[in-house]
Parts: structure tokens; sequence; C-alpha cells
């Protein structure tokens, strides 16, 4: 599915099983189509061939940093909004996923509500306006 669809495709990178899986019901049961991917090798394969319209990415990942996977992200898919999702909530980490390109970063435990508000403004990031009905 693509961007233009009523229920956007969202990527979620974590490797801890049980925040994916519950990311993924709640998502999912939210209207998304859902992918998941636990590594940074597994993420940047599902970036480079599905179109998703946006990405929660945790940082602390078994094979790479959240950052830098971050980065790579934007080189594949410079429209692609990234929302970092960590357990990190230092104002300077905070600082670095905004200044390297992240759409916002949350922290874990992550507020439902704020996490739904901020997925769906990033789902909507270069949508078409909807045509008037003139």
């Amino acid at each position: 599915m693509n961007r233009q669809t009523a229920h956007p495709a969202i990527l979620i990178v974590d490797d801890d099983p049980d925040i994916l899986t519950a990311l993924h019901d709640f998502l999912e049961h939210d209207g998304f189509l859902v992918t998941g991917a636990s590594t940074c090798r597994d993420a940047l394969a599902q970036v480079e061939t599905a179109d998703f319209a946006a990405v929660l990415l945790d940082v602390g990942l078994p094979d790479g940093d959240g950052l830098a996977i971050l980065e790579t992200i934007q080189a594949i898919a410079p429209s692609l909004p990234v929302i970092v999702l960590t357990a990190f909530i230092s104002q300077d980490y905070r600082a670095r996923s905004l200044s390297g390109g992240a759409f916002s970063c949350l922290t874990k435990p992550y507020n439902r509500d704020e996490l739904r508000a901020v997925l769906r403004r990033a789902a909507g990031v270069g949508r078409p306006p909807a045509p008037s009905d003139n």
C-alpha cells in the first residue's frame, strides 16, 4: 500500500518482540497497515522495497544505531517521515534525533494518544490535497 490509500502503511523497527507486537496490534486496530522489522538490515530492506507512509524507529537495535539508520533511510527515501521511539530521555538525544532529520522523537513508554497524533500527522505528509467539490 502507498501513502495515497485510506490505510497508510507503517514500518515499525524495534528489536523487542513485546513492543513490536503491542505497537503492531495498536496501530493495526487504529487502521494502519503495519510491517515490523527487528534489525537495521531488515528495516533498510523494507524501506527499499515497499512504500511506507511513516517509520517508527527504535534506536537500540542489535545490528546498529537507530540514528545511523535514520540517515540511511533519508538517503533512500528523503520524504519518508521517521519517528524516533526511544527509551533515552535526554534533551541532547532528542535534539540529535531531530537535527538528524527525524519527524518527531517520542520516549518509551509511549503515550498512545500522543503516538497516534504524531503518526497521523506524519502519515499525512506528502499526500496531495483532497480534490474540492467546486
